[in-house]
């Protein structure tokens, strides 16, 4: 589509723009491969039964044809779709931000931090922070502290896990300091998500530092759970 075409595009209403996509997934469900889904997340929620490749087109496709909306609209239309029973409509939201993370202003990570808790379980923990906030704090570093604060103190894990997780693509950008910092904070955690994702977060920085993760995991009393992790792709 060229650049005049879009311009002239008019944007849908949230509301609307939310109702056309329930419509979208609603014609391409499929009810047997909902039941399996359902039940891979422990019958959390409920799917209309399309699956990650054939959900990316759907959702390319339905971006394609109606742009989204900006600013405030966007921010509502982000809340319908967690508001929404079915799962798919919550990885709408990680199809139509992700690569537009990076034009997104400083204020939606209030709204980041409100849906890492909002139908919190790890699908969606694992591309809140991250892909969506992540991103926007690596954009905006002097905010870091403050919202992965607050969420490594939350006794809500899946908080705890996002401020565990969400430097996962930053590679030599990670702030290693902080990573170790959270990750032992937690470390007397007896929760399998928790630990499970301080591993996963090690295991990412060890692409990048070997030898300073295999020395935090031998200075540090960790679950085992999180060093096996951590140490799985370490020579």
């Amino acid at each position: 589509m060229s650049k005049a075409l879009s311009l002239t595009k008019k944007t849908l209403k949230p509301e609307t723009y939310f109702a056309a996509l329930t419509d979208c997934y609603a014609q391409f469900a499929q009810p047997d491969q909902a039941i399996g889904m359902a039940a891979y997340m422990k019958n959390h929620f409920s799917f209309f039964g399309i699956k990650t490749p054939e959900r990316r087109v759907l959702s390319a496709g339905f971006i394609a044809d109606h742009d989204y909306p900006r600013g405030e609209d966007l921010k509502t239309l982000c809340r319908l779709c967690f508001a929404a029973p079915q799962r798919e409509l919550q990885y709408f939201v990680n199809d139509l931000l992700r690569k537009r993370v990076k034009h997104l202003s400083v204020d939606f990570l209030d709204l980041f931090e409100e849906l890492i808790g909002q139908k919190s379980w790890w699908d969606s923990v694992d591309f809140i922070a991250p892909h969506l906030a992540g991103q926007l704090l690596l954009r905006f570093p002097e905010e870091t502290r403050a919202y992965t604060q607050r969420w490594i103190d939350s006794p809500n894990i899946w908080y705890q896990r996002a401020a565990i997780i969400f430097q996962l693509d930053y590679k030599e950008k990670t702030n290693a300091d902080l990573l170790f910092e959270y990750i032992e904070k937690r470390a007397d955690s007896k929760e399998f998500f928790v630990q499970k994702g301080a591993g996963w977060a090690l295991r990412q920085y060890a692409r990048v530092n070997p030898e300073g993760v295999k020395d935090f995991v031998a200075d540090t009393k960790l679950p085992t759970l999180t060093v096996r992790e951590a140490l799985r792709r370490v020579g």
